[in-house]
């Protein structure tokens, strides 16, 4: 079972045996070329790349995801949470279970 772990600082669990990427661009490269069972997502990614000027989330790669299995490409099965923000933790999760759970 292939694994994601997605955090800015945090490092994997005792035993994760998978890839890890530490910015928004790193996992959607990663997302983009290989296919993974489960990710592990923290919502505050310190991200700042993008053109826009703000915070590239986990959030924002939920709906990345969510796009990516429109088109027909495969996303994960499984989705953990590794974020101690509350609010961005129940904003990942309505949209997973809305569109990439069914």
């Amino acid at each position: 079972m292939k694994s994601l772990w997605v955090d800015d600082i945090r490092n994997p669990i005792d035993g994760f045996a998978g890839d890890i990427a530490r910015s928004y661009n790193q996992a959607i490269e990663l997302l983009s070329t290989n296919e993974y069972q489960v990710i592990f997502l923290d919502h505050d990614l310190g991200d700042f790349s993008g053109e826009e000027g703000r915070e590239r989330t986990g959030y924002d790669l939920v709906l990345w995801l969510v796009q990516r299995k429109m088109d027909g490409f495969p996303v994960p099965h499984e989705y953990e949470f590794l974020t101690a923000n509350p609010i961005g933790k129940a904003n990942m999760k309505s949209v997973i279970e809305r569109y990439l759970l069914t």
